[in-house]
């Protein structure tokens, strides 16, 4: 069964900030880049419990390497599986980050 997917204003921002990013050097990458980030997400719908779980984050918060250098984070909720953050995996990530 596919859950319902949504994304926070700042996973939104996250995605333009990374194309933004990228486009500056070269534009199909960008395009790519997202294409596989949007991939990612889209096998999370059908099978959203094999992210892995990150308690030390946020309560219920679990994430997913790509085929990018991005790193997918998300919780599950009963409306279906909530995009938080898209954070480059070379960021010193911490629970500042999320909510």
């Amino acid at each position: 069964m596919k859950s319902r997917i949504r994304f926070t204003n700042s996973a939104e921002a996250d995605l333009l900030e990374l194309w933004l990013t990228i486009a500056e050097e070269n534009l199909i990458a960008a395009d790519e880049s997202l294409d596989l980030i949007q991939l990612a997400i889209a096998a999370l719908g059908r099978q959203p419990e094999m992210g892995r779980v990150r308690p030390e984050l946020a309560n219920g918060l679990r994430s997913i390497s790509t085929r990018t250098p991005y790193i997918i984070f998300y919780v599950l909720n009963v409306d279906g599986l909530l995009v938080v953050r898209v954070l480059h995996h070379a960021r010193d990530i911490d629970a500042d980050y999320f909510f």
